[in-house]
């Protein structure tokens, strides 16, 4: 068996004359020097400062009309509601007020006065004319 030969498979192929790893040895108290690299400085890009100026002046103006509008439509909503409570108010005094006159007025001694002490005669009928507006329900009466 002089010509046998041995076969190594994989890829793990044996080193038939590996050297031993050597140390290097450093002196002692000394470190190697690193040269300080420069200080790299991020460049402010201009066009994306203004664009962002820009962005956050029509971002607070919007949302400073919003609250303008906000704050006027509140406001006339009060202004409002006072108005309708004032109204309400008038006309409970006009309703209380026509009320009163109704119960003081008394037509039977208005019709004696004008008849017996100013003379005046009840309207015949052919002294009456009847007149209906299309317009309005008022109606205006004109000397003849």
């Amino acid at each position: 068996m002089a010509g046998k030969t041995t076969y190594i498979y994989g890829n793990t192929a044996r080193k038939l004359s590996a050297e031993p790893a050597r140390r290097i040895e450093r002196e002692p108290g000394r470190r190697p020097q690193r040269r300080p690299q420069p200080v790299k400085r991020r460049r402010i890009d201009r066009v994306s400062v203004a664009l962002i100026v820009i962005t956050f002046a029509i971002a607070f103006s919007v949302c400073y009309y919003y609250l303008k509008l906000q704050f006027q439509n509140t406001y006339l909503s009060k202004g409002v509601v006072g108005l309708e409570s004032e109204v309400v108010e008038m006309e409970k005094e006009n309703s209380n007020a026509l009320q009163e006159l109704e119960e003081e007025l008394d037509l039977g001694a208005i019709y004696k006065k004008a008849t017996r002490e100013l003379g005046m005669k009840s309207a015949k009928s052919d002294q009456i004319y009847t007149y209906e507006s299309k317009k309005s329900t008022q109606v205006r009466l004109h000397n003849k």
